[in-house]
């Protein structure tokens, strides 16, 4: 293979077998030994050379990055840029479910294939898992996906549209956090099929890292600033990986983007703990007791906040900030763009605005910087409009507390 996987705990590298983890508490780095070229694809492949992947597949998603002058100066920012992730036939845009979960499922199918493993186990809130499933079902590569009760609503394929290998589970008493555990559960039991592993997932953080060279290579340099909405984590780390990247080849001058998260006020983990100086999470950064958010995507009960590697370690080393959002004001900012950009955007790019908007104000970010701000999903009312779209029916339905058996039962038979 043309990379290693480097720990970033004990500095050790290993080569890879589809490997989630080597040391507790820290991520894995893919570590390419091949020169950086750019080819001659679409979407992610362009960059393929920094994939963790043998070869291109024929699929296909990727980064749109415009310079969104009108939104700039209703903002007051003069040097503001887009990367815009879903439906947009306009902007020529390569999100097809969406989401800029598209670019972590492209390479990730790819992985599992480099390494002869027999299917994709995924828990998702819904973005995520119309990603595994649209690619999955194209390619008729076995998917166990695994949602909460209130997401299995987003698992939806435009009509006609191949699931035969996509097996959609439903946690009828259940949330995200209890989906993932399920899954964790399932995959403890199944030989031959890989849990798609999140924010451990090099082909996910390298897939989705990919948007800041298509902004670099936009915009002619590295942002000043990244901007956002966060749930995990993937996302910023990729994009802070990917950058370092870039530096260390001698592609573009540094520092790195500064890199600027938010989080709805509910629920806000992250912003906690790095507001109280702490490099991990404790009980307290989480609330009492189950809240309602502007932005369910970015409610996530195990952040990547503590690892090495992880979102404290990228928000110190680029000298990063987080905000959180109040969804009056992650209201307006959608309202704004949408009517200034022409496209619905999801409510995570809504937050990244809305906290775009705070650093603008408060002088966190001088509005002559170059800045990026991620619209990581967008499209999807359009899309709903123009294509037929049919839900993926559940395959099971089953509780938290018997799930994984249920589940390993109905597989047996």
């Amino acid at each position: 293979m043309k990379y290693q996987l480097k720990c970033l705990k004990t500095g050790d590298y290993i080569d890879d077998d589809y490997t989630l983890h080597y040391t507790e508490n820290a991520l894995l780095q893919a570590v390419y030994n091949e020169p950086f070229e750019l080819q001659n694809r679409q979407g992610v492949w362009k960059y393929l050379s920094w994939l963790p992947v043998s070869k291109a597949n024929e699929y296909v998603a990727g980064t749109v990055t415009y310079k969104a002058e009108a939104l700039g100066d209703a903002m007051g920012c003069s040097d503001l840029w887009v990367t815009f992730h879903g439906y947009w036939p306009e902007k020529r845009a390569m999100c097809p479910t969406g989401s800029f979960k598209d670019m972590e499922a492209v390479p990730t199918i790819q992985r599992l294939k480099d390494h002869n493993e027999q299917g994709i186990i995924c828990a998702s809130a819904g973005n995520t898992a119309r990603a595994f499933a649209h690619f999955c079902g194209l390619d008729n590569t076995p998917l166990l996906v695994v949602v909460g009760k209130d997401h299995a609503q987003r698992l939806w394929v435009p009509e006609g549209h191949p699931t035969d290998s996509v097996h959609l589970v439903v946690v009828e008493d259940g949330d995200y956090y209890d989906a993932k555990l399920v899954a964790k559960g399932v995959a403890k039991h199944l030989d031959g099929w890989q849990l798609e592993g999140g924010v451990h997932n090099v082909a996910r953080r390298d897939g989705i890292g990919s948007l800041i060279i298509d902004a670099a290579q936009t915009i002619g340099r590295l942002p000043d600033h990244y901007f956002q909405g966060i749930g995990g984590g993937p996302g910023p780390i990729g994009v802070h990986e990917m950058a370092e990247r870039l530096i260390k080849e001698g592609l573009f001058e540094g520092p790195v983007p500064r890199q600027h998260v938010s989080q709805n006020v509910e629920h806000r983990p992250i912003h906690n703990a790095w507001k109280a100086g702490r490099n991990h999470l404790i009980d307290d950064d989480f609330p009492t007791m189950d809240v309602e958010v502007y932005s369910d995507y970015l409610m996530n009960k195990s952040p990547a906040y503590g690892l090495v590697g992880g979102v404290h370690d990228i928000l110190k080393a680029s000298n990063g900030q987080t905000y959180v959002v109040e969804e009056q004001a992650a209201v307006a900012a959608k309202a704004m763009i949408e009517s200034i950009e022409g496209i619905d955007i999801m409510t995570p790019g809504a937050v990244a605005a809305a906290s775009l908007q705070q650093a603008l104000d408060s002088g966190e970010v001088n509005p002559k910087d170059c800045i990026v701000l991620n619209i990581s999903g967008g499209g999807v009312q359009r899309l709903k409009r123009e294509v037929t779209t049919v839900a993926v029916e559940p395959w099971l339905r089953v509780s938290k507390e018997t799930g994984v058996a249920q589940i390993l039962k109905s597989l047996d038979a």
